[in-house]
């Protein structure tokens, strides 16, 4: 893709991008806990096609990301979308399954087939209903895989633990963290910096009252280092330093972007707002599956001959403070720097979508504060790691 950003036909831009509110998944107090994700994927879809203005029969495929690809979010649930969403039955679909990183994924597809002089236009998105669909249930793996690693270490929570202990990442320091990236939330909501990307989609409040949901439901401008020190580990009882309120907290969302060559979004009269110029994935051991933004990212700075000294912005999903803290200090990266609007342990984290609203709320934040050059990177399950990099346009 390094060589494609010369060429305007093979060039891929992000002409639009959009994200529903992210919910809690819980059965009596979640926004969404009576709406469907693929409901939640239509809204987005819709959105982000009406909002960037481009010509619905123009639009090739749709390319959405989900890791529970059964029941509501089952049968292609990126088709189903765009059924939903009204596009021309000319516009295709396919889901992707790249477990948390499943989205950012889509968008990289997505941006490979435009390098590649396939399919131009497309919406990229994901999606995510943890409520109606948990991500521990109808999982079958098969005992050969453990022989790689451990039944253990293959829980997420467990590899943060694992993180925390072996690099000395106190629980002091990642409720530090995790407060941090509920002031930044807090704050931006306030501002009201997440108005732009955020769809309304209608739910419903805690007393059962429709509503339209607009605000992100699990960040909390009043926690305090005082609250989280009262918590239990989640993972490890008595001794573990993860607690609920350094993990990223079970959601409900969508997100979604318009994704196209530069050609064909001059030939359209659309403005993009940042091209793509690079992507990577890598694959880690399970154990330590949270450290793969680190190669990811590395990979991803060969691949297009930057350095983070000339990267502005990085949107790292934050699954736990432990493995966001290993990766910032195992990269070098600014603290100041990254999730600037706030991360994942404060927004959400809709697995499945959190690749896409990532990626929205860096090209927000990109073109907010006038950044030129920004990354998207995730640690996904089983043992991955995938970076995106963006370049904003005038």
């Amino acid at each position: 893709m390094k060589s494609a950003t010369r060429d305007p036909a093979t060039t891929p831009v992000i002409v639009g991008c959009c994200r529903t509110a992210i919910g809690r998944s819980h059965p009596e107090r979640g926004v969404f806990r009576h709406v469907r994700g693929d409901e939640l994927a239509a809204a987005v879809t819709k959105a982000v096609v009406e909002s960037s203005g481009v010509d619905p029969d123009t639009i090739e495929d749709v390319v959405f990301g989900a890791t529970q690809q059964r029941g509501e979010q089952g049968g292609n649930v990126a088709r189903c979308a765009a059924l939903m969403a009204g596009l021309p039955f000319a516009a295709a679909g396919t889901s992707i399954n790249r477990l948390c990183g499943s989205s950012l994924q889509a968008l990289a597809q997505a941006c490979h087939a435009i390098a590649a002089g396939a399919e131009n236009v497309q919406v990229v998105g994901g999606v995510e209903h943890m409520q109606h669909l948990p991500m521990d249930s109808a999982i079958d793996i098969h005992p050969q895989v453990f022989a790689r690693s451990s039944r253990g270490m293959l829980s997420m929570g467990m590899t943060a633990e694992h993180l925390a202990a072996a690099h000395g990442i106190s629980r002091q320091k990642q409720e530090a963290f995790a407060l941090e990236s509920h002031r930044r939330a807090a704050a931006a909501t306030a501002a009201g910096l997440f108005a732009d990307e955020i769809v309304p989609v209608f739910g419903h409040d805690e007393a059962g009252s429709l509503v339209e949901a607009t605000r992100d439901q699990s960040i909390r401008p009043d926690t305090s280092l005082e609250a989280m020190a009262a918590l239990e580990p989640a993972f490890l009882p008595r001794v573990g330093t993860v607690t609920a309120a350094t993990s990223a907290p079970l959601s409900d969302g969508a997100a979604a972007l318009l994704v196209m060559s530069a050609a064909e979004a001059e030939r359209l009269g659309l403005a993009p707002l940042v091209r793509v110029i690079g992507t990577a994935v890598v694959g880690v051991p399970p154990a330590v599956m949270g450290t793969g933004p680190v190669p990811a990212v590395r990979k991803l700075l060969d691949r297009t001959g930057l350095t983070l000294a000339d990267i502005d912005l990085v949107e790292l999903n934050e699954a736990f403070a432990a493995q966001a803290i290993h990766c910032i200090e195992t990269l070098g990266l600014d603290e100041q720097r990254v999730n600037v609007w706030g991360g994942s342990l404060a927004i959400g984290h809709p697995l499945g979508a959190s690749g896409a609203r990532i990626t929205t709320t860096l090209v927000s934040a990109m073109r907010h504060g006038d950044a030129r050059l920004g990354i998207a990177t995730m640690c996904i399950g089983l043992g991955q790691g995938i970076a995106v990099a963006c370049e904003r346009m005038e």
